[in-house]
């Protein structure tokens, strides 16, 4: 019975990738790229060398982190849905995959370079998983926004039909920060990441 449930699944998964598969090769050339700028910038701008902060001198912040997080996901779903309007539009998608992969290369070398274990921890156990959760969130609202079904369609069902899938997602994605950034976060400590 499990063995059946299995290849259901995989089966399912290969469809939805082969069907999806430009929107999915190019969310994650983009945010491949976005990781690598996020760590040359943030390299630049610390002339290659941070000032290590001891723990008890960190600053931490769950509520501060979530809140400018779900402010961050708003526009990222916003960008999304804009693209999805027509044909001409679909280049705006570029855009947030590339900033969550140069926010994502950013805090991911600040809280290795800056915050030494502490931040390795925080890296591990809140950002990266948020950072990963939201890829994959952003990836599905992409895929089923920058559809042909949606991007041809001459009235606006196709964008409305987008518009509450990508709510949907949204409201998943805010759930999983809520969780890593307010619960766990409020038991091991959210870093507020900075540079300086």
């Amino acid at each position: 019975m499990s063995s059946l449930r299995t290849r259901t699944v995989l089966s399912s998964l290969r469809t939805y990738f082969e069907k999806n598969r430009k929107v999915i090769i190019c969310a994650v050339v983009l945010f491949v790229i976005g990781v690598i700028l996020g760590i040359i910038f943030t390299y630049r701008a610390v002339d290659g060398s941070f000032e290590r902060v001891p723990r008890v001198d960190v600053e931490t912040g769950a509520a501060r982190v979530f809140f400018f997080a779900v402010l961050g996901l708003f526009g990222c779903y916003g960008l999304l849905l804009i693209s999805g309007i027509s044909n001409k539009t679909v280049i705006i998608a570029v855009i947030p995959f590339t900033l969550l992969g140069f926010l994502c290369g950013r805090y991911s070398f600040a809280l290795i370079g800056r915050y030494e274990g502490f931040g390795v921890f925080n890296l591990i156990i809140i950002y990266l998983p948020f950072f990963l959760i939201t890829f994959v969130c952003m990836v599905l609202a992409a895929a089923n926004i920058l559809s042909s079904s949606c991007t041809d369609c001459s009235g606006h069902s196709g964008l409305r039909q987008s518009f509450v899938c990508a709510l949907k997602i949204f409201g998943i994605n805010v759930a999983c920060a809520l969780v890593l950034f307010l619960i766990v976060g409020s038991i091991s400590g959210v870093i507020i990441v900075t540079l300086f």
